[in-house]
């Protein structure tokens, strides 16, 4: 953190003094913006005593030829010393006697700096003495504008909102305060404080000058405000997640990072583990996935429970639960826990969900699957909470192929065993149409929406070799960890729309679905990947060469409790979406000098 030093001169001495605003003003908990708010108090680095103000009083400014203006201002950083040592300056009085030139030349600099020792004043002295004033002189017309202009400057002044904020002045209350404290500078200041302002006029100068006297101002005026703000601040801190589970951060949990791509086993071995527990929980980014294991669980003669947003089926004396990440309970104590797709932590929209189960499951081993994406997040997430992380590698068993040879724009050319993988509902429904009314291939269909019973129906018929149905028609879902025959995967195209426009799919959305071509132990054990126009292959092929992207953030919401104590300091009632507005206005979720 870098610090703004400031030197003066006085009795012969050199002071280094800092701390421009008071440093009670400031909690430990907010990290400060500004570099005038220092953690220490006035240092001296000389053996003379302090002056009574928190900054050194200009005296005797022709007695020190050295140091121009006997002002200036350096930067430490890192709080490094700026000199090794400063001994005091015995001034020669010999040395001191000035011919009459240069008697006039410093007359002349004195006259030109009348009131710049205004600005070396302690800015809480001076709003002291405002405050002790019954009212001030009338200024001239000129003075007047242009002191009402600075004021206008100041409370405009982006740079005075972001550090007000380091007091707990909220941007949306900053205004107000601002235009009170320009009706109380203009009632009060003095002629010494106009000509200074006036004589530097609107810009920074004057808003570094005005702002620790604001926050005094602000500091005496509302303290109701400023306390109501800083709790909630303090309510919607979002830099410490792993916190907000005290219960799993008392175990020492085992996590496994099953690593790899598509069809290469590593959802395999974490699902063998989850059913060889005494108790477990299977968290799918998917229902129609969750019902899949829920049915290959009980199958294999272990009871399973199902919950999903939709569906909720208790099987009598169950230890074993599949559910949508969602829909993880954290209050429950398990001996294995399985995340799938665990690279869905960088997901906008769902990121969050993984989050919550990653830092919240109260689970001896937790096994998560997923690419190398979000490797490094979950190792910085180990750190943090002490866990202990397994890593675990996998290849595909069968290298995916790129079939050079498009479908060349004609569905006809579809064959049994290949997907189509439309991105949008519409494209779906005519692309299953276009292929029955053109061929003799019968489709399956497979989106987001459906319901799970008709998505759970369309998928055994795919992946039953007897009843004709050889063709699947499937949005971008069929990536989530759908284990279906799949032979070929042809993209009917490679842009889809994000709420706003059309955009290429993204690389790794591209890797995940081409790579469901092919299944180990299935009648289609090698994958081959295509598209239905030939000015998307390219494409295709760059996706699929790409590495994985290192992931940076991942989704981060806050708990009820969190939000139904940020709601607290609310002085009015409001709608939910609107407080969670709010919330994200007011919370910060990272540290800046990490």
């Amino acid at each position: 953190m870098a610090r703004v030093f400031f030197y003066s001169c006085k009795n012969s001495k050199l002071y280094l003094v800092r701390n421009l605003i008071p440093s009670r003003l400031f909690h430990h908990s907010r990290p400060s913006k500004s570099p005038f708010c220092s953690s220490d108090a006035l240092r001296v680095l000389t053996q003379s005593q302090l002056p009574q103000s928190h900054f050194a009083q200009f005296m005797n400014f022709g007695t020190f030829p050295d140091f121009h203006r006997h002002w200036f201002c350096s930067l430490s950083e890192n709080e490094k010393p700026i000199l090794d040592s400063i001994e005091s300056i015995k001034l020669d009085e010999e040395e001191r006697m000035c011919e009459p030139e240069t008697q006039n030349t410093v007359q002349e600099e004195e006259k030109q700096l009348n009131f710049s020792h205004v600005a070396n004043r302690d800015p809480v002295e001076i709003y002291k003495e405002l405050k002790s004033t019954l009212q001030c002189k009338k200024e001239s017309r000129s003075d007047w504008d242009t002191l009402t202009e600075l004021l206008r400057s100041f409370s405009k002044s982006g740079w005075a909102s972001n550090q007000a904020l380091a007091v707990y002045i909220g941007a949306s209350f900053f205004p107000f305060a601002a235009h009170k404290f320009a009706g109380f500078f203009l009632k009060k200041c003095n002629n010494d404080l106009v000509k200074y302002l006036v004589s530097i006029g609107p810009g920074n100068e004057a808003d570094k000058f005005l702002f620790p006297i604001f926050v005094e101002f602000c500091i005496d005026e509302f303290p109701d405000e400023i306390k109501r703000f800083r709790k909630m601040v303090e309510s919607a801190d979002m830099t410490k997640p792993h916190t907000w589970f005290p219960f799993a951060r008392a175990m020492k949990r085992k996590i496994v990072y099953h690593c790899g791509p598509t069809n290469s086993g590593k959802t395999y071995n974490a699902l063998q583990r989850f059913m060889e527990a005494k108790k477990g929980v299977y968290c799918s980014p998917l229902r129609l996935l969750a019902m899949e294991v829920f049915d290959k669980v009980n199958a294999s003669g272990i009871y399973c429970s199902l919950l999903t947003g939709q569906e909720k089926k208790d099987f009598p004396f169950s230890n074993h639960v599949a559910c949508t990440v969602e829909m993880v309970s954290t209050d429950e104590l398990y001996d294995v826990a399985v995340i799938d797709e665990i690279q869905m932590l960088a997901d906008s929209c769902r990121g969050y969900a993984w989050t919550r189960a990653l830092l919240g499951l109260k689970a001896d081993e937790i096994h998560l699957c997923g690419d190398p994406s979000v490797l490094n997040v979950v190792r910085q997430i180990c750190s943090n909470t002490g866990d202990e992380l397994v890593e675990q590698h996998y290849e595909r068993f069968k290298s995916l192929v790129v079939e050079a040879k498009t479908l060349l724009g004609d569905l006809k050319n579809v064959k049994s065993g290949d997907c189509i993988v439309a991105f949008s509902r519409r494209e779906i429904f005519e692309v299953k149409l276009a292929i029955e009314k053109h061929t003799n291939h019968r489709c399956c269909v497979i989106y987001g929406a459906l319901p799970p019973e008709t998505r759970r129906q369309q998928a055994t018929l795919f992946n039953d070799q007897d009843n004709g149905f050889d063709v699947l028609v499937a949005s971008d879902a069929v990536g989530m960890g759908l284990n279906l025959n799949i032979r070929r995967i042809v993209f009917y195209n490679l842009s889809k729309y994000n709420g706003d426009k059309m955009v290429p799919v993204p690389a790794s959305q591209v890797k995940q679905i081409a790579g469901r071509a092919g299944r180990r132990g299935s009648r289609y054990p090698d994958g081959l990947t295509t598209t239905l126009h030939l000015d998307d292959l390219d494409y295709l092929i760059q996706c699929l060469k790409k590495p994985f992207d290192d992931v940076k953030k991942v989704g981060l919401f806050p708990f009820f409790e969190q939000v139904e104590l940020f709601a607290g300091q609310l002085p009015e009632m409001m709608k939910f979406s609107t407080l969670l507005e709010k919330f994200g206005e007011n919370s910060y979720a990272y540290k800046e000098n990490s």
